[in-house]
Order: C-alpha cells, then sequence, then structure tokens
C-alpha cells in the first residue's frame, strides 16, 4: 500500500519572502482563511463562511488541534514575539483540555486530567483582557464534536465564570490521579512504539514487534484520555506497520480509530483530516472495499475548500484517488 506510507508528509522551509498585502493578516490559533503558493504567487482561501464585518485570519503555524495551548503560546512568543489573544487561546474549547490529557481513575468518568503546565496555562485564559476579548466573562461555545461538559464541569452564571482547573484531579469528578507514577508507564509504553518506528524506517519485518505494541496501545489506553492525540499516533504508527507486512484489515481498523481522535481535536473538514482520509481510502482501495468512495468524495470536498482548483496540481494522489474511485463507482 504505497500510498499510505507517501503521505507522511513534512512541510519544509525553502525560502521567505514578503508580500506586503498577505502580511497584514492576523495570526489566530483557529483561522479561516489558508495560505498556499503555486510557484511565486500566494494565494489566500476562506476554509468556511465569514459573515460582513468579521475579521480574516490565518495561522502562522500552530493551530488547536496540533499543538496545545502553551505550546502554541510559546511557539509564537519565541517565533513572532507576541503573545496570542485568539478565541482558541483566550476561551477554553476541549482540544486544549483532552490533547495531551489523562482519563479519570473512575470508569464511569468521561472527565480529563491535566498536568501543571497544561493547567497552569488553561487558568489563565478565563483572565484575558477585556479590552482584546471583548467578554466580560468566559464564553464556552456550542460544540461541534465534542460536549465541553462530558470532560469539564463548568459553571456559568450571568456575571461571571467559574472554571476549578487543578492539576492531577478530573476536571469533571474531582477525582485525585497520581499523575507521576501513570506519566511514567505512558513513557515506557511508548519505547514499543519507537522500536516499531525503527522497524519500519529500516523496513525490517515488523511483526515480532507489533505484539509489544498492541499491548502498550492497551496501556495507553487505560491512562490516556480517550481524544489524547498520543492514542492517534499510536495508532496511525499501528496502520502503517500493519501496511508495510500486507495486514491491510487491521491497517484499515487502526487508522479509523486514529482518525475518529483527530476529527474530535481539528474539527471533521480541516486539512489534517484529509491528509488521514486519504490514508484510510488508499487501505480500502487496497482492500476492495467500496466504501472508500464515502472518503474519497469527504477529502476531495476538504482539499477543494484549503486549494481549490489546484488541489490535484498541489497533490497528484488526489487524482489518483478520484480516478479510482470513478472506477468503482462505473
Amino acid at each position: 500500500c504505497h500510498l499510505f506510507i507517501s503521505l507522511f508528509l513534512a512541510q519544509v522551509r525553502v525560502g521567505q519572502a514578503l508580500y506586503k498585502a498577505a502580511s497584514l493578516f492576523n495570526h489566530s490559533c483557529l483561522p479561516n482563511i489558508h495560505a498556499y503558493f503555486m510557484s511565486r504567487t500566494l494565494l489566500l482561501r476562506t476554509t468556511e463562511f465569514v459573515s460582513g464585518g468579521c475579521a480574516l485570519e490565518l495561522s502562522y503555524g500552530p493551530q488547536v488541534g496540533q499543538w496545545d495551548c502553551k505550546d502554541r503560546l510559546r511557539f509564537l512568543e519565541e517565533e513572532y514575539f507576541f503573545r496570542c489573544w485568539c478565541c482558541g487561546c483566550s476561551e477554553v474549547n476541549e482540544s486544549d483540555l483532552v490533547i495531551s490529557g489523562f482519563c479519570c481513575v473512575n470508569p464511569n468518568c468521561s472527565g480529563v486530567v491535566l498536568d501543571n503546565l497544561v493547567a497552569n496555562c488553561e487558568k489563565q485564559k478565563p483572565k484575558v483582557p477585556e479590552t482584546i476579548s471583548n467578554k466580560s466573562h468566559l464564553q464556552v461555545h456550542e460544540l461541534k464534536d465534542i460536549d465541553i461538559k462530558k470532560v469539564a464541569q463548568i459553571s456559568l452564571d450571568q456575571t461571571q465564570s467559574s472554571f476549578h482547573v487543578d492539576s492531577g484531579y478530573c476536571l469533571k469528578c474531582g477525582s485525585y490521579c497520581n499523575f507521576a507514577s501513570r506519566s511514567k508507564e505512558v513513557k515506557k509504553a511508548w519505547t514499543d512504539f519507537r522500536r516499531l518506528q525503527d522497524s519500519i524506517a529500516s523496513k525490517d519485518t515488523c511483526s515480532t514487534n507489533l505484539p509489544d505494541a498492541l499491548r502498550s496501545l492497551g496501556l495507553l489506553r487505560s491512562i490516556l484520555h480517550a481524544y489524547n492525540k498520543g492514542i492517534a499516533e499510536a495508532e496511525d504508527i499501528l496502520a502503517k506497520a500493519f501496511c508495510f507486512i500486507g495486514d491491510f484489515e487491521p491497517a484499515r481498523d487502526h487508522c479509523k480509530a486514529s482518525i475518529e481522535i483527530l476529527e474530535k481535536l481539528y474539527g471533521p473538514n480541516h486539512i489534517a483530516i484529509g491528509y488521514e482520509l486519504a490514508k484510510l481510502a488508499s487501505i480500502q482501495l487496497a482492500l476492495g472495499d467500496c466504501t472508500a468512495v464515502y472518503n474519497i468524495n469527504r477529502l476531495s470536498a476538504i482539499f477543494s475548500t484549503y486549494y481549490g482548483p489546484h488541489a490535484g496540481i498541489i497533490f497528484p494522489y488526489l487524482l489518483v484517488l478520484e480516478r479510482e474511485r470513478s472506477r468503482i463507482i462505473q
């Protein structure tokens, strides 16, 4: 399944230039426009409906779903010398709570447990200056994917908000979690995934490492929150490993499991989901699974939103998948 393997993409900075008009756009970790290049021409497209009078904002790099808030803030301060007050960094959002969170020790609770650094960052969000946020209190948005009240207990009234964040304690039921010992277990589990990645990189038969990685995935799922991005990364590694040994059914299942988590972090129509759907569709095609048509339709729509008529030029594998879709439909 060579297509799946080739989709592990990396961005490389090849040059710098100043585009005077584009430089006027402010940054947001929840951008509503996307920038890309065709040769030396910089193009900008909106990625969602934007009402008249609303600001058009692009991302200078980090986005909600990619990194947690503290890492985004540090990157922007180090690289661009400003403190971000976008809605993603000034309001509590579900992605920042769960992206690196641990699950509650109470098996019947869906709450999240944060470490000290993440908890301190989240505590600062309700303190965003009113002159910047134009809000008198913390606003919890109507959520598209995760109902935030499933992972944290937030109480709001008409005059003020209270969001109680204590590191090591479940944000929903208050149960205590021994974060230090559980963190050690997570680090140990990731050793098996690093070995598996090394086997894939060296093109060795990685089936000998798969049982260990599968056991470690079970451990991660018992410690990390269900929407923790680390679980998505582990599922993705397993999907790639099963592809290498030609076992496409478990590859498909692990790829699906990874996407389900990433959709919670990014939202279902983010470009990051488009990349993952391309992997999944390629595996489904290798299996002769006709449901690949649905996922190819989804990723085509996502890539068209972000790249318009240039999507097939920038990503030739998109045209390959669309040809396969046409063949199945016929």
